[in-house]
């Protein structure tokens, strides 16, 4: 009599067995070639039905014994019943086509002494499943699994920094974070009062780079990558562009002072740094417009051709209303960086403090575009290294409104930039 255990059948075998054995565990066989004699009697009662159970075969040390714990199968073997292949071994590979077949190879296999069986092991013989994993097909996933944890600390070891900063600087910053303090002007050369002017002043100064950058950035990468002959002349300007993204920024704060603060007459001023800043963020727009424009196929212009459009109209109807998202990624990454420079704007423009009326309209917007200005990033720096006896909670409380306001408009920018995909066609 067969044993079942969770829908497989179970023999088993003991030194100890009798001649009056069904393989149960009072019972069991004497030997395994006892066992397998009986799984053949099995097989041949079925009549060749398909219907192959999962078989164990288990060895005890006597019957009616305590059975031990049954871990992995020290043999493991497969049947299919549609199994085509010319030399099967039972493995999963090449599994063999009957449960008679399996009984009369394994006793081959026993009686060369290629299979024995201890107290405590057993032999599994088990279906072979159609669409069960290959062991090529495990080792796959184990690799994917060992490279997705990987990935996943990698990833969770750069945000975890960067959380945890965030949460030091806002907890410092907590007591001085209040209404007051971001619609009240600084006093007393940052000692006292809020960051009203300085965050006025970045806005101005970040809303007059991106006006300045963005038309002249998007132009001259669709000129590049639409337009522009494959010459010396526009591998030179690729070359250029490609080159003035690694200028330093204080490089650039020097090259603003003497181009438009002494060159060109505008002194230091809102729009002074803001065309500084717009000269150093040109590179990434350019960039990035050319690779959106590019990733647009190319089929798409050659179908709005064979209808008898123009090349600019091509651009502007098919072109550019698919490259936008792409084009969002160079200006968001751009407005971050004009947010928080400060060397090229304290040459040409920025001021360590400013006295700003106490009421009236100007309080509300002290600087004029021809006007010496105050940011945010300069200011920190000013608060924290060059004026004595500020409050610390008021320097971390800056640092939190400046990256608050990056954080901000980097959010809005990449919600638009979602919102022009979701409507691609494509």
């Amino acid at each position: 009599m067969t044993e079942q255990h969770a829908d497989t059948s179970v023999l088993f075998v003991s030194s100890r067995g009798n001649a009056d054995a069904d393989g149960s565990i009072e019972r069991p066989y004497d030997s395994l070639d006892r066992a397998l004699a009986a799984i053949q009697d099995q097989s041949e009662r079925q009549n060749g039905d398909h219907v192959v159970p999962d078989l164990k075969i288990v060895c005890i040390e006597r019957p009616g014994g305590k059975l031990r714990p049954v871990g992995p199968a020290r043999y493991r073997f497969f049947i299919d019943p549609y199994q085509s292949g010319d030399a099967p071994d039972g493995s999963e590979a090449a599994p063999w086509k009957s449960l008679d077949q399996a009984a009369r190879e394994l006793a081959v296999l026993h009686r060369d002494g290629r299979l024995t069986l201890q107290p405590g092991e057993h032999l599994a013989l088990a279906r072979h499943k159609v669409f069960a994993a290959t062991p090529i097909e495990r080792k796959k996933k184990r690799t994917e699994w060992i490279a997705q944890s990987i990935f996943c600390v990698m990833a969770f070891s750069l945000v975890a920094p960067v959380v945890a900063i965030l949460a030091y600087l806002t907890y410092q910053a907590w007591p001085a974070l209040t209404a007051e303090f971001l619609f009240s002007n600084p006093v007393e050369m940052g000692r006292a009062g809020g960051i009203w002017a300085p965050l006025v002043g970045t806005f101005m100064l970040v809303l007059v780079t991106m006006l300045l950058a963005t038309p002249i950035g998007v132009l001259a990468g669709v000129y590049l990558n639409e337009y522009a002959p494959d010459n010396w002349v526009t591998r030179i300007v690729n070359l250029a562009v490609v080159n003035l993204a690694g200028v330093p920024s204080i490089v650039h704060g020097l090259f603003g002072f003497g181009a438009f603060v002494m060159f060109a007459g505008i002194g230091k001023s809102v729009f002074a740094a803001s065309c500084t800043l717009a000269v150093m963020t040109l590179p990434v727009i350019i960039t990035s417009t050319r690779e959106a424009l590019a990733s647009v196929p190319r089929n798409f212009r050659e179908a709005c051709w064979n209808m008898g459009a123009t090349r600019w109209q091509t651009i502007r109807t098919v072109v550019l209303p698919n490259s936008i998202s792409g084009m969002l990624t160079g200006v968001i990454l751009q407005v971050s960086r004009a947010a928080g420079e400060t060397a090229p704007i304290l040459f040409t423009g920025a001021a360590i403090f400013l006295p700003v009326p106490e009421s009236g309209w100007e309080s509300f917007l002290p600087f004029g575009l021809d006007q010496p200005f105050m940011a945010l990033s300069m200011h920190l720096f000013t608060v924290r290294t060059q004026i004595a006896n500020v409050p610390e909670s008021m320097q971390f409380a800056t640092a939190v409104v400046l990256i608050g306001l990056v954080l901000a408009v980097n959010s809005a920018s990449i919600a638009f930039r979602v919102y022009l995909r979701s409507r691609k066609k494509w």
